[in-house]
């Protein structure tokens, strides 16, 4: 093979290949040298092998090439190439010893090949390590928050439980917890852990200064998802005066994080990390189902607290006019009153609405309900003249939203358009945070009213509250759908089989959860004759 033609082979490889003489000066050279370096073939020309180096690796390069020259055949090293321009890109080299026909050393040859693309295979299989241990901790670290807020008995206790475990571990700095508060208009902080230099109290006065700036707990809050700050050095989220302030605080990422259940908010939680990009989409997922798991938990202490309170609660009286508000809209289509009897959850998370009418015709009320489109079925149960009732399948109204941020409903009456729902919370309760809650869907609603109420009857309550806890759910919403159905009455309103189709179920499951309601009932109520 002549020499053109072994030159033009060496030019076609994707790696570089170089022959410098004993002397250290380039003697040949392929033509990727040439398109990587960006230097002409004149420049190439007679160039020292450390030229193509950073001068931090001259020392090792150079001790190398003696190694070659002098006795070992062949070195390989990893360093970075300076090109023409100065940027740096990382190869690995390697060379080889010349000899002459004689055994004298003439040189080494040797090839450089670009790991651009392994460094980069192997900084993603580290990120993807790093990132999966820290989901691995922070699920772990989930679980025992969630084993402890099994054992917290208020929503103090809840808020405290989250930031205090979430500030402890070394993954994150710290954490607050925060609700929206009608009197400052912004997120008020409740609980706090860990330690911030105060920077969250900063974040708050730079929002008041600033009205067109929103903090990124302030929208996690208002759009009910979360927001994340990967890297506060870079992150258009802060105002430059944050991300200064935040950097110099050693802070590197952070996230806000709704805390709900269904569509009460509770607050928002916040998190910071000393770690860039600390929160990948795995991570934020985590928090997600942390943040659901808070409002669950906090909604279930919330109900506890109602239910506990035997003696002292506060009634309150809102007033609504919103055309999302059914028994308010129906009431304007049908010019009638309408009056809610009770209501039952059913299985597949809708509700069961009784509704009796006054002075309308119900089929002309059933019939405006089914047009709804949050009203999957509407029933008669019963007619006498202008009177009726009706048992209505909701997937969505203004009681269910009480329900759901732990009020008790009393009682819900509407006409003409308007309709006034009273309700029992605990004395504990946040009541601007009830109604920012509600406002969220129906924007008209108003307090009207509020009272302190005292519940005389403790052992009619205690009873019930007793014989309840005795009911599986499925017992309870079975029972009191019966109930109201009107399938205790004589003669009966409703049939064993309308009552199980508008809970969705079978007749023969319907009267197997009636017979051990009964039975509990008959067991609770001569026992406490006993007694």
């Amino acid at each position: 093979m002549d020499e053109s033609t072994v030159n033009a082979v060496l030019d076609t490889l994707p790696d570089l290949f170089y022959v410098f003489d004993a002397s250290g000066t380039l003697a040949e050279w392929n033509d990727r040298l040439v398109e990587v370096t960006g230097y002409d073939d004149d420049e190439l020309d007679g160039m020292n092998p450390l030229d193509f180096i950073p001068e931090a690796d001259h020392a090792e390069i150079g001790t190398a090439i003696d190694a070659v020259l002098v006795g070992d055949n062949t070195e390989t090293r990893q360093s970075a190439l300076v090109t023409a321009d100065g940027e740096r890109v990382p190869y690995e080299f390697n060379a080889t010893r010349l000899t002459g026909e004689s055994g004298e050393v003439i040189g080494f040859a040797g090839t450089g090949r670009n790991l651009s693309k392994r460094r980069k295979r192997e900084r993603a299989l580290r990120q993807q390590r790093d990132e999966l241990e820290t989901l691995n901790r922070l699920n772990e670290l989930v679980r025992e928050v969630v084993h402890e807020l099994v054992g917290a008995a208020t929503r103090e206790e809840i808020e405290e439980t989250v930031c205090r475990r979430l500030a402890d571990s070394d993954l994150y700095r710290f954490a607050w917890v925060g609700d929206h508060d009608l009197v400052e208009d912004g997120i008020v902080p409740r609980t706090l852990a860990g330690e911030d230099q105060a920077f969250q109290e900063l974040v708050g006065e730079v929002e008041r200064e600033n009205k067109v700036w929103e903090r990124p707990a302030t929208r996690a809050f208002r759009t009910g998802r979360h927001v994340v700050v990967r890297d506060f050095a870079r992150t258009p989220i802060l105002t430059d005066r944050l991300r200064e302030r935040g950097l110099e605080r050693g802070l590197r990422s952070g996230i806000a994080v709704p805390l709900s259940y269904k569509q009460t908010r509770y607050g928002v939680l916040v998190v910071y990390a000393t770690r860039t990009n600390a929160f990948s989409e795995r991570e934020v997922a985590g928090f997600d189902t942390l943040g659901e798991l808070v409002g669950f938990a906090i909604n279930a202490a919330e109900n506890k607290k109602l239910l506990a309170t035997d003696q002292a609660a506060v009634e309150l009286m809102f007033r609504v006019t919103d055309d999302e508000a059914l028994l308010a809209d129906l009431s304007r289509r049908i010019d009638c009153t309408l009056v809610l009897d009770g209501t039952v959850p059913t299985s597949d998370g809708q509700y069961l609405y009784y509704v009796r009418v006054e002075d309308a015709r119900p089929e002309r009320v059933a019939d405006a309900a089914a047009a709804l489109s949050t009203v999957d079925d509407s029933r008669v149960v019963w007619i006498h003249d202008e009177e009726g009732l009706l048992v209505l399948n909701v997937s969505s109204s203004l009681v269910e939203s009480f329900i759901e941020s732990s009020a008790k409903v009393v009682t819900a009456e509407a006409h003409g358009g308007t309709e006034d729902v009273v309700v029992e919370v605990a004395r504990e309760t946040n009541i601007r945070t009830l109604l920012e809650s509600i406002r969220t869907s129906f924007p008209d609603i108003e307090l009207v009213a509020k009272r302190d109420v005292e519940r005389s009857e403790q052992s009619k309550r205690g009873f019930q509250d007793d014989f309840s806890a005795e009911l599986t759910d499925r017992q309870r919403s079975a029972f009191r759908a019966a109930y109201l159905a009107g399938y205790y009455d004589w003669p009966r309103e409703s049939t064993a089989e309308q009552v199980a189709e508008s809970m969705g179920i079978a007749p023969a499951t319907l009267h197997q959860h009636l017979r051990k309601a009964e039975g509990k009932l008959a067991s609770a109520f001569f026992s406490s004759l006993r007694d």
